[in-house]
């Protein structure tokens, strides 16, 4: 064979090929499945991994409630003055409207409406008023009434109806008409300033505080639970005969079904025995001579009363907010037992009771001194308590407690008595303005903290349930604002209802905590582990496969160029 240094020679196999051809050969098929891999793995696997461990998140949106928190809530409101003298009526209007003009949440449209003596010839009494057909049927309406010879009634030159009507006298001068009717638009009916402070205790809490009225109501909730309890300390001695479920059909059932279109309601009741106060009163005797004894709980401990009783309620065992109303009954040993003020006099008119606020109230029911005091009868003794009494007292807290507050006196003006437990419209009214505003808020409140947490925690999940929660949320909320401007109070109070629920449902859904205990470094922590060992070889073998094909198209170049 001819030597030449300018030529390699290629030895030969067996079967005809070269050794430099297998190998290259070889090499060849070590490239491709190293790419096959890289291939598989960069270009399949990665992708379903990241669309496998991927968050759902349905989008939400952010913009709109941004936009939430300068949402304007103006309650829209119709107030129409009737007088028999046109000229009267819309001096009113214009003294009335100059008075309100200043006003940041209600507008306020006064309307005066002509009035014949023929509508009032009928009226012999003030009830005979309520029973006009001048009555405003809907909802946030009110009549301002003119009413020749109201002091045949009353002293009053202003009185407030039961229904959403406000009589005042023809006999007074428009100045002094226009004063107190504005003052009791403001004080009674339209209570502008504790909803402005209801509002703001509620956006900035630790800038505002509520009002007495607010630091009384219960929060907003759909359901209450009301809880009756029955406290016999010796049921040994003191056998109680008494209908308690007749008793909460009889009184509380009535208001109670007026107040269903605002929450539900569940009255539950139970009975307490050997249990005690766990104070200690004090024996007074009377210094007036007559030598009558009694028992004294002192203002001061009448939170420690609370603390042990509470522990025995069975008002925990429901996640609704519950009202409790305790009625305790001393035993004959430790009665009469009275509640005195600091001042060290009796509670003003005589009631032994006491409210907590956002709580419930307690009533001290002492037992007839003739059944005490009664030899001749043996124990246990049987006493019938004063249903009437018991559960004034328990209507009264119950009123309190809903958020319909005490009014404060204004001179020559007075309000028609109720003769049942329900109650007026305009009081109605007024409970469903503060909680159309305090719903609203607390949705407003919840949606934007909502909106931040999602924000800025990307890992948690937010599935169909919570964003459909979310965006009706938002709808409801706007929707019920619209619904204020327009006067419509009760649709706007369903809205917020409805806007209430729906971010509280989604603020608590339990699917939103899913991954949110696994954040990123922890995602990285198990995954790195993994896809490391393989991804190394993976990673090396990518400058082979580039060596491997650059040096081809080299070599196929420098071939091009032979």
């Amino acid at each position: 064979m001819t030597s030449d240094r300018g030529m390699i020679l290629k030895e030969e196999t067996s079967d005809g090929s070269t050794k430099g051809e297998d190998a290259e050969d070889n090499d060849a098929y070590r490239i491709f499945a190293a790419i096959a891999y890289a291939v598989v793995l960069i270009v399949i696997g990665l992708p379903l991994w990241w669309k496998t461990t991927d968050v759902y998140r349905v989008s939400l949106p952010y913009s709109r409630i941004a936009a939430l928190d300068s949402l304007d809530v103006t309650l829209g409101m119709n107030i129409s003055i009737s007088t028999i003298d046109p000229a009267r009526g819309g001096r009113l209007v214009a003294d009335l409207k100059d008075i309100f003009k200043t006003s940041k949440l209600f507008q306020l449209t006064f309307l005066a409406l002509p009035l014949e003596k023929k509508d009032l010839a009928s009226v012999h009494s003030p009830e005979d008023l309520e029973n006009a057909s001048l009555q405003p049927r809907k909802p946030g309406e009110l009549l301002l009434l003119e009413v020749p010879g109201l002091s045949r009634f009353t002293a009053n030159h202003v009185l407030a109806g039961l229904k959403r009507t406000v009589y005042f006298s023809s006999e007074t001068s428009e100045s002094e008409s226009a004063v107190k009717l504005s003052e009791v638009l403001e004080s009674w009916l339209l209570q502008e300033k504790s909803l402005r402070q209801t509002v703001a205790a509620m956006t900035a809490p630790t800038e505002t505080d509520q009002d007495r009225s607010g630091r009384r109501r219960m929060p907003t909730a759909a359901e209450y639970d009301i809880m009756i309890t029955v406290v016999n300390p010796e049921p040994e001695k003191l056998h109680l005969n008494w209908d308690l479920p007749q008793a909460v059909q009889d009184y509380l059932e009535p208001l109670l079904q007026e107040l269903s279109l605002l929450a539900a309601y569940a009255v539950k009741s139970q009975w307490l025995y050997f249990v005690t106060l766990n104070v200690q009163p004090k024996l007074v005797t009377e210094t007036s001579g007559s030598g009558y004894q009694h028992y004294a709980l002192a203002e001061d401990i009448l939170p420690q009363i609370i603390t042990p009783l509470e522990k025995k309620l069975a008002s925990h065992v429901s996640r609704n907010p519950c009202l409790n109303f305790i009625v305790y009954i001393p035993p004959c040993e430790a009665a009469p037992l009275h509640i005195y003020r600091r001042q060290g006099m009796r509670v003003k008119g005589g009631v032994d009771a006491f409210l907590s606020p956002r709580w419930g109230g307690i009533v001290i029911h002492n037992p007839s001194s003739l059944i005490c005091h009664n030899t001749s009868v043996p124990e246990p003794k049987e006493y019938s308590p004063d249903t009437a009494a018991i559960m004034g007292i328990f209507l009264a807290q119950l009123r309190l407690l809903m958020g319909i507050p005490e009014l404060k006196e204004i001179s020559r003006v007075g309000q028609l008595p109720l003769s049942t437990v329900s109650l007026r419209q305009w009081e109605f009214d007024a409970l469903l303005r503060v909680r159309t505003l305090e719903q609203l808020t607390s949705a407003k409140l919840t949606l934007q903290s909502l909106s931040q947490l999602l924000g800025e925690i990307s890992n948690i999940v937010i599935n169909d349930a919570v964003g459909s929660s979310i965006y009706r949320a938002v709808n409801c909320v706007e929707h019920a604002a619209d619904l204020l401007k327009t006067g419509q109070l009760d649709q706007a109070f369903n809205e917020s209802k409805e806007a209430f629920l729906s971010a509280e449902a989604a603020f608590t859904d339990p699917s939103l905590l899913a991954l949110l205990y696994f954040p990123d470094d922890q995602k990285y922590a198990v995954y790195i582990p993994l896809f490391l060992p393989v991804m190394i070889p993976v990673i090396l073998s990518l400058k082979s496969i580039h060596a491997w094909l650059f040096g081809r198209m080299n070599f196929k170049t420098k071939l091009k160029e032979d």
